[in-house]
């Protein structure tokens, strides 16, 4: 049996306002109750999947406590007063090599940290690394909190051991549901970059190839995949149904028995297996009666 970890953030409205006020100029607590609600359900989703272990990394310092031993919900970046005279950088910054890392947020002034600018992407990239330094696993699935698996179309026990085997069998670096458009020219040969929506690869995968936080860009994983194309690696990004949800919000697919307003539906071997609801900073959209 392959011991998976599996990896989610937990940042509410809270975050969103100190790292996006433009955004979000004020914590909503309705959105912060649905976005825990739906972790939540989560949570107990990924606990059908008999998995080694569950990481919440609670950017809040807020997430409920859990009895279950196989759910570790760890203190991550946002819950660290670098200001504090007492503070001392937690093993795991070391671990990223971030005090080393060109292009990092984090640098050394007078013999104190200074925090540079920072967004909502950032300070999740941040955390689910962190998640990657605690995890134990054989194999991670990083994935993002408002996420949802279609358990009445595919069974997940089902997906994860065919995503594995798959994986194994074609010696791929990682297999992920994401196909993030590239939106800079000096990119474009990259076609495609990864996020965490639902992100698998070996244990030592981010280790192996050192790759950690992609400071440049602010988001997860576009970097694991410079990586893997440009060392000429195997990767596989499965394509979404409403690839452009923008543009085919209020088309239904009868094949799959979906429309673009249900979230954006992610398939396996041809079979919808797992739906991913707001997207980006758009936290509102958990409020499904919103979106």
């Amino acid at each position: 049996m392959s011991k998976v970890s599996y990896i989610t953030v937990w940042a509410d409205t809270n975050t969103a306002n100190k790292m996006n006020p433009t955004d979000y100029p004020n914590k909503n607590i309705d959105v912060d109750n649905a976005l825990l609600k739906h972790t939540l359900f989560l949570i107990d989703q990924i606990l059908q999947l008999n998995p080694h272990e569950i990481l919440i990394m609670d950017n809040e310092g807020n997430f409920p406590k859990q009895d279950n031993p196989l759910i570790r919900v760890i203190p991550s970046f946002q819950t660290f007063d670098f200001a504090s005279e007492d503070y001392q950088d937690p093993y795991w910054i070391h671990e990223l090599g971030l005090l080393d890392y060109k292009g990092m947020y984090i640098e050394r002034k007078g013999g104190k940290p200074h925090i540079k600018k920072l967004n909502h992407a950032m300070v999740c990239a941040m955390a689910y690394n962190h998640g990657i330094v605690e995890a134990t696993g054989d194999y991670l699935v990083l994935q993002h909190n408002d996420t949802e698996y279609l358990f009445d179309r595919y069974s997940e026990k089902e997906v994860i051991h065919d995503a594995i085997n798959l994986l194994e069998r074609e010696n791929y670096e990682y297999i992920t549901i994401d196909r993030k458009p590239v939106k800079m020219e000096e990119y474009s040969k990259y076609d495609y970059f990864a996020d965490c929506y639902w992100f698998l690869c070996r244990g030592d995968f981010y280790q192996k190839h050192r790759i950690w936080v992609d400071w440049a860009r602010g988001d997860n994983n576009h970097l694991a995949t410079i990586t893997c194309f440009d060392k000429g690696l195997k990767y596989l990004h499965l394509p979404g149904f409403f690839e452009n949800i923008e543009h085919r919000r209020y088309e239904f697919s009868e094949q799959y028995g979906y429309s673009g307003k249900d979230g954006n539906l992610h398939t396996f071997n041809d079979k919808p297996f797992i739906i991913h609801l707001k997207g980006g900073t758009g936290l509102h959209r958990i409020l499904r009666e919103n979106r």
